[in-house]
Formats: structure tokens, C-alpha cells, sequence
């Protein structure tokens, strides 16, 4: 593994790398090819699983991710970190789904399964263009999870309320993030350094949404894209256009990396 990089840089996938279809636009894949002919390490840190991420790795060549919010990080296919949520957590977050109505998602870096398939489920894996799981709601009984996901129109904070030792994260209109507490991308981000010993590289990072936050907060130099919400704005070093507008590869030129 090259750790002779001058920096490693960072992206979320969606509202950021991917554009509003789920796919990566030719110009910011050509951004990303030139970025790493500049000898910087292109990252992806998403809270998708490594199983929803082609769209992106194959357009971009990208060998190295930070996936399910930080509890799954891996490099060129060599698992640098992963943290499980207890099966006794899951468990009652999926009894509490029940009792509101929601569905829950369960996800490995290699399967993801649903404790039950609605119309209204059906309709939000259409939405974001990845293929409906299959159904097994023992699922966690069997295999290591790192992450869960609420399939909800409601708010993260009932279900903060009541399990203090999960983050909780809306991501989008109808889906929650679910991870242990101090799991994060930017926590993905420090055991990527680390396992890679680029610690005195500088550490570029693009986001829009409330998972980003964190490392947003604490890359040296941090990008919000157009379309990102406001705390991620606030928090950034640069504000650059919106995803579909080229927000990258105006990015990656404003901090001349390409």
C-alpha cells in the first residue's frame, strides 16, 4: 500500500459524489481519476453498505471506503476496522419499529435483510435506486450488523429517547441511520489514517448531510456542497456548488487538488 500521498480526500455519496440519480457524473469521474494521478487517495464515506456502492466505485476506480457511517472501513480489500451493534439492541429497536408503525433494515458489508417488506418500504428502496433486500427478521441472530436503518416518514428523536447508546441519524425524508454511539464517519476516518499511517497527510472532506457533520467539524479542510444543510455549511471551510452543478470538481479546484 502507497502511503506517500499528499493528502487523502474524502466524499459522500449521496446529494455529493452521486448525482441526483445515483450515478457519478463523467466530469466528476474524470475529477477523481485526475485527483489520484495528483497522488492524493480518494476516499468514499458513506453510510451505504460496501454491496450499494458500484455505482460509484466502478465509474471512479475508487479501492478504498468508509461505509455504514464509519462502523465498516476497508482498503484494497483488507478490512481495516468494523464495529458490530449488539444483537440484544437490535432486537428491541426492531420491537419498537413495530410498535411505530416503521421497518427496519439490517446491514452488513455483505447482506442486508428487512425485518418486514410494506408498500411504503418498497417505494423507499425504489427512491434511492438500490434493490429491495429480502426479508429475514432473525437476520441479527445469524451474522455480525454493523448498522441498522429506520424506514420511517418520522423524526430520529423518539428513537434517541429511548436507546441513548445508538446515534441516530436522519438521512433522508424516510430513512434513519442507526450506529452504536461513538461510531461516525469522522471515527472511520482516524482508523483509515491510521491503518494506513498517513497521519501527517492533510485530510480533505465533502458532505451535505447531518452523518457528514463530524468530519465536516474536524477534516482540515472541510467542502459542503450547495445542496447540504445548513450546519454542514456552517461548519465547512468552503461552501461549493450543489451536486449537480458541479460542486466537486469546483471543490477539488478551489483547494487545488486538480
Amino acid at each position: 500500500m502507497n502511503n506517500n500521498y499528499q493528502g487523502t480526500v474524502f466524499f459522500d455519496l449521496d446529494g455529493t459524489l452521486l448525482n441526483n440519480d445515483s450515478q457519478v457524473d463523467d466530469s466528476v469521474a474524470k475529477a477523481v481519476h485526475q485527483l489520484k494521478a495528483n497522488n492524493y487517495l480518494p476516499v468514499i464515506s458513506t453510510g451505504r453498505s460496501p454491496i450499494e456502492i458500484d455505482a460509484a466505485t466502478k465509474t471512479t476506480g475508487i479501492d478504498t471506503y468508509i461505509t455504514l457511517n464509519g462502523a465498516f472501513v476497508q482498503s484494497q480489500g483488507n478490512v481495516i476496522y468494523q464495529n458490530n451493534i449488539k444483537p440484544t439492541l437490535i432486537k428491541a429497536v426492531i420491537n419498537q419499529a413495530k410498535e411505530f408503525g416503521d421497518s427496519i433494515s439490517m446491514h452488513s458489508p455483505t447482506e442486508s435483510f428487512l425485518s418486514e417488506a410494506s408498500d411504503f418500504v418498497k417505494d423507499f428502496y425504489q427512491a434511492v435506486n438500490i434493490e429491495l433486500p429480502k426479508v429475514d427478521p432473525t437476520f441479527y441472530q445469524k451474522k455480525d450488523v454493523q448498522m441498522v436503518v429506520v424506514v420511517s416518514s418520522g423524526d430520529a428523536k423518539r428513537y434517541q429517547e429511548k436507546f441513548p447508546e445508538l446515534k441516530f441519524y436522519k438521512t433522508g425524508p424516510y430513512s434513519i441511520d442507526t450506529i452504536d454511539k461513538g461510531v461516525s464517519k469522522m471515527n472511520g476516518i482516524k482508523h483509515l489514517i491510521k491503518g494506513l499511517h498517513l497521519e501527517d497527510k492533510p485530510v480533505y472532506a465533502f458532505g451535505d448531510g447531518p452523518n457528514d457533520l463530524p468530519m465536516i467539524e474536524s477534516a482540515d479542510y472541510s467542502i459542503a456542497m450547495g445542496n447540504g444543510i445548513e450546519s454542514v455549511k456552517n461548519a465547512a471551510t468552503y461552501v461549493t456548488t450543489e451536486n449537480v452543478n458541479g460542486g466537486i470538481v469546483k471543490g477539488l479546484k478551489h483547494f487545488n487538488l486538480i
